[in-house]
């Protein structure tokens, strides 16, 4: 994906040009000139993007939402990595970005899962059609889901081994399912790990 959409046929405002600001191996900066349709208000908006990676998924990346059953316990499996922009270490979701080779949301998960934490999916329960957007004020990112369950009890799962890339710095993390929202609380209070917005909405809307 990672392309900027054309704008919605009601699109509010007249954008004009547009320009790449900077342009790297993992981030674009673009800006636009806009007018408020009707009035003489403008602005100039300034985002990031992600460069195309050719993938035809319509989503930048899969976050996967994983439970894991053993020995009679239910856990999600997070990840915690420094994340050099934030200057911190932060729980998030196992997750990757779609190759151009990926055939499905499916596939990308199920991969980036094995890669990131060493569990082998047993169960694939849903997955959204296409990606979401993270932060469209400031960026077109987007990121699908998938939902999957993992056997801990299967041999297959019982000495998991990620697959990491050489510079890449990742502990999984297990939270049982019915403490999620507390673990969260208590791991973050002295500022020095952070938690991801969607993590963290997902153990909010548990409340309910």
């Amino acid at each position: 994906m990672s392309d900027i959409p054309e704008p919605a046929l009601d699109c509010p405002y007249e954008l004009t040009n547009e320009k790449t600001v900077f342009q790297g191996k993992w981030l674009i900066t673009k800006q636009v000139d806009f007018k408020l349709r009707g009035t003489q208000n403008t602005g100039i908006w300034q985002s990031a993007h992600r460069p195309s990676r050719g993938n035809t998924l319509n989503a930048d990346g899969v976050d996967i939402i994983a439970t894991l059953k053993k020995d009679g316990k239910k856990y999600f499996i997070l990840i915690k990595q420094y994340r050099i922009p934030i200057r911190r270490w932060i729980l998030e979701f196992p997750a990757g970005l779609v190759d151009a080779s990926d055939k499905s949301i499916e596939e990308t998960g199920v991969r980036e899962l094995k890669e990131e934490t060493g569990y082998t999916v047993t169960r694939v329960i849903r997955y959204t059609a296409k990606g979401q957007f993270l932060n469209p004020g400031f960026s077109s990112d987007s990121s699908a889901f998938l939902l999957v369950e993992v056997d801990g009890n299967d041999p297959i799962n019982q000495n998991p081994k990620q697959i990491l890339d050489t510079d890449e710095n990742i502990e999984v993390v297990l939270v049982e399912c019915d403490k999620l929202l507390e673990y969260l609380d208590n791991v973050t209070k002295d500022g020095q790990v952070e938690v991801t917005s969607h993590v963290y909405s997902f153990a909010l809307a548990r409340l309910f």
